[in-house]
């Protein structure tokens, strides 16, 4: 077999950012043993490297779930207006985890427990994404304009209220969250959780089984946080944030999953 030079500029042509990548590669690989460097070190972060990751990680995972139901509701002709809300409640959930990396990088005014203020500011879009994953799931399941709307504005403007009463009249963003994990949000997530796997049992369909678990497991690890918030046990909640992060992805893969099945039973 010839090997035509034409043959060659072709193969450079057509491969040209893979071979620049494998030079570039070559380049630094002889440079790290030759050298041996250390990483310069990135005070910010010596005391707070993990909190930084968690918090990114689950805004990417976060982000990710709320631009592909977006995407999905798109591709769909705008039709499912659950996908659109669910999108959008998911995007503004991000806020509180983005809040999380800035805290990590040492902005005063990201630290959540400075002042109840900023606590609200950074938490109310709880509020928010569980009234929105209720409606949506509402607007699956009835075609009742009340049930569907009612209970969603009851739920906001319960949360609302009771967020104010916690941080500016009681003054205790314990005590908030705490009543507001118990009483509405872990039962709410829990309620989607169990939506999701019957829907799932009588469409014998596996997708909505991992939603299922993983809005199950949103609902676990958010009242672990009570508990473990504490400094002497902080550690443990640290812990628990790393399998509320391992919660999302089940939720992110059953939603592309249950795109795939749905177009199987067309």
């Amino acid at each position: 077999m010839v090997i035509k030079l034409s043959d060659i500029r072709g193969f450079l042509k057509n491969n040209i950012f893979y071979i620049l990548g494998m030079v570039s590669l070559a380049i630094i690989s002889a440079y790290i043993l030759v050298t041996f460097p250390k990483g310069a070190p990135f005070e910010p972060l010596e005391d707070s490297f993990y909190l930084f990751g968690l918090g990114l990680n689950s805004t990417i995972l976060i982000l990710s779930i709320g631009f592909y139901l977006l995407y999905r509701w798109i591709k769909g002709k705008r039709e499912n207006t659950s996908q659109l809300v669910w999108g959008i409640c998911w995007i503004l959930y991000s806020w509180t985890f983005i809040t999380h990396i800035f805290r990590a990088l040492g902005f005063y005014w990201a630290t959540q427990t400075s002042d109840p203020a900023y606590f609200f500011v950074y938490r109310w879009v709880m509020v928010l994404f569980i009234s929105g994953m209720y409606y949506g799931i509402s607007k699956i399941l009835t075609e009742n304009r009340k049930v569907q709307i009612i209970p969603t504005i009851l739920i906001f403007a319960i949360g609302i209220i009771w967020f104010c009463i916690g941080l500016f009249v009681i003054r205790s963003p314990e005590f908030m969250m705490y009543g507001y994990l118990y009483c509405i949000w872990s039962p709410i997530l829990f309620s989607i959780a169990y939506t999701f796997y019957v829907y799932g049992r009588n469409a014998k369909l596996r997708a909505p089984y991992l939603i299922a678990i993983g809005f199950l497991g949103v609902g676990i690890t958010y009242l672990a946080w009570a508990p473990w918030h504490f400094a002497d046990v902080i550690y443990l909640y640290y812990i628990w944030y790393f399998l509320f992060q391992l919660s999302l992805v089940p939720i992110l893969l059953g939603f592309v999953l249950l795109t795939i099945e749905s177009k199987k039973l067309r």
